[in-house]
Formats: C-alpha cells, structure tokens, sequence
C-alpha cells in the first residue's frame, strides 16, 4: 500500500482566548477537523480568504504552533503530538517561502549569505556553500553581481527569489509557499510564478501552496483544498474544482476572480463579514453568509460526503 506523502486527520490548533479579566482555560480554534492527504511530488493548494486558518495550518504542520487534536502521518509513520522524532524528520526535510520576502531575510546578511544560512546550518564547507549559492541565483534569475548586496538595496522581487533560491539550497522534499506572489506588484507576481513554476518541474519537489491566485493555482495546482473559517469546505483535484466547484463558498471564490477562463457564470457576491473564529456560528460556518442555505445549516454542522472520484464537499446541498 502507497501511504501519502503527508496525512493530516481531524487536526486542530487553538489558542487561549486574551481578555482583560483574569479567567483562564478558555480557548478558541483557528483550525479544526482538518483532514487532508497530500502526494508526493504534487502541488496541493490551499485557497481561501484572509483569516481563514490556512497559515495557521502550515505552521502548525511546521512545528511553529503546537496541535492540540488529531494527528498528522510522514511518509506513513505517525506524528502524535508537535516535535516528535517523526515530526522532526518532516520539519528537516521541509523548507518554507513567506509571503513578505522583506522580513524574511536578515538585513544584517549579504542575498549570498541569505542563500547560504540553511547550507551553513547544516555544516556544509564554505567553498561548497558559495559555488551553491551562485548556482541556484543563476537559476532563480539572480545576478552575480546581487549576491553581494544587503536586502535593502534590491527589490522585493529579487528579494523574493532569495528566498526561494534559500528554500531549494538544501534539496527540500515539500517546500511551503505561504502568499509568496501577495506582496509583489503585478509585473513582478507574473515573473516570480513564472519561476516557481519552472522550479517545481527542475527540483520534482512536493509544493505546499498556500495562495489568493485562482489563476496560478489553475496553472500548476495538482489538489485544492478550500478553506473557510477553520474548516476544509471542499477538496478536488484541479481539473474537477475548477469545472465543477459544488460548495456556495468555492463557487464565490471563483466567480470573484477577474481573469478569463476561470468562472463563466454570473458573479456572486457574499454578503457580510466572516465570522470571528473565537465566536463560530452554530450549524454550517458559512451559513451566515451562504445565498443557498436550508434551515439544517444553522443547527447541525454538515459532515464531509464524496461526491464524486476524489471529490469532497462539507455541505448540506449534497
């Protein structure tokens, strides 16, 4: 039997609840009943909105939250509680882009040293180091002549390819790409997908994509995953989720993205704010915003049902 690559089941992550009286042992969940498989070698694609959990998630499966239920599953040996040797073994073979390119470099470091730290965190020798680093700008569309420069004197798309040319330094086996084309400007978005793109199929790496970007989803996705409020709405393959979205939310997302060729019907427009996570609506979480909702989704929460080959909907519709 072929285990995936990574499993997550029933997962959640919380957080105490800050108020200025003195009550302790209140809780709320970012995420919760998180269950996701991803293959080797694919993009899985995380899409909702902002606030949604989906970079709790990650960080969480990173180490960087603990989770306080569920389990997660490494190439098929389970992961019980956070850092764990089996955990340990994932976060070492795993690598991360973050969304601000900025902040995730030392402005201390020259972009070279930036691209060499994980190298250099590994005790790899100093001449192995910089013949690396000078490969891979090469390769991420970096000059020579930048490697010697500080953050602050090039751009955020150059600094962004830093980081991208940092996380593929040691070889990961799932590299995480949290928003890493948000906080570029449009010229810049379509260079920098344009090189992870091509990076995934010279490096055969298993993605992780956390993203906004319908469009670069339908362009390199493999598996969307939809998430609202916490909680996985829909899960598809790429083909199947963009020809045939069936969860009210997935059909918004789609419907909001201007591009061509991603939602030929008409545009649906959701009404109100996302509810707060520390105070979810009963039933179905989207229900106070669903143009579809039934009397069922404001009392009982709907389960997780097929509808079709590798295809699941949270949604009482189905």
């Amino acid at each position: 039997m072929t285990h995936p690559f990574l499993s997550i089941r029933d997962f959640g992550v919380r957080f105490p609840v800050r108020s200025e009286s003195f009550r302790r042992g209140r809780y709320f969940y970012a995420v919760r009943h998180i269950s996701l498989d991803v293959r080797k070698k694919e993009t899985f694609c995380l899409v909702g909105e902002s606030g949604s959990g989906k970079t709790t998630l990650v960080w969480a499966i990173l180490g960087l939250h603990p989770f306080a239920e569920g389990e997660m599953a490494f190439c098929g040996r389970s992961i019980k509680r956070s850092n764990d040797p089996v955990h340990q073994a994932l976060i070492s073979n795993a690598q991360m882009v973050f969304q601000d390119p900025v902040a995730a470099v030392s402005p201390f470091l020259t972009l070279g040293q930036s691209i060499e730290e994980p190298l250099r965190a590994r005790g790899v020798g100093k001449k192995e180091r910089a013949a690396i680093a000078q490969r891979l700008a090469a390769e991420t569309g970096l000059s020579h002549e930048l490697l010697g420069r500080r953050p602050c004197e090039v751009s955020d798309g150059q600094n962004q390819r830093v980081c991208i040319a940092r996380a593929l330094s040691t070889k990961p086996a799932i590299l995480f790409l949290d928003e890493p084309l948000t906080a570029l400007d449009a010229i810049v978005q379509r260079e920098v997908a344009e090189l992870l793109y091509r990076m995934k199929k010279d490096y055969n790496a298993t993605f992780f994509l956390v993203t906004h970007d319908l469009g670069f989803v339908k362009r390199c996705g493999t598996t969307v995953a939809v998430m609202y409020l916490g909680r996985i709405v829909e899960r598809a393959a790429k083909e199947t989720f963009f020809s045939n979205p069936c969860h009210p939310f997935s059909q918004a997302l789609l419907s909001s993205v201007l591009k061509p060729g991603i939602w030929k019907g008409e545009r649906i427009v959701l009404k109100g704010e996302s509810p707060s996570p520390q105070n979810p609506p009963s039933g179905c979480v989207f229900h106070t915003r669903c143009p579809r909702r039934l009397p069922v989704c404001e009392k009982t929460a709907p389960e997780e049902r097929l509808v079709g080959a590798e295809h699941a909907v949270c949604c009482h519709l189905f």
